[in-house]
């Protein structure tokens, strides 16, 4: 993830400021709700799939 990225996220999640990734969080967070709470779920896969959802909708691509 990118630094820039990175400290967005952080914004987000400790700071509670104002962030125009706020969406693209919320988004990203209900999406990886869903995929730990099915059955095909890898724990280990969770933090690398919020990671990837949360990049691609702030960006409009990911990179692998």
């Amino acid at each position: 993830m990118e630094d820039f990225l990175a400290e967005e996220l952080i914004n987000i999640v400790k700071k509670n400021t104002a962030s125009d990734f706020e969406e693209a969080f919320e988004r990203a967070f209900e999406l990886t709700k869903a995929y730990a709470g099915s059955a095909n779920a890898q724990a280990s896969a969770i933090p690398f799939v919020f990671e990837k959802l949360f990049e691609l909708f702030v960006t409009g691509k990911a990179r692998s």
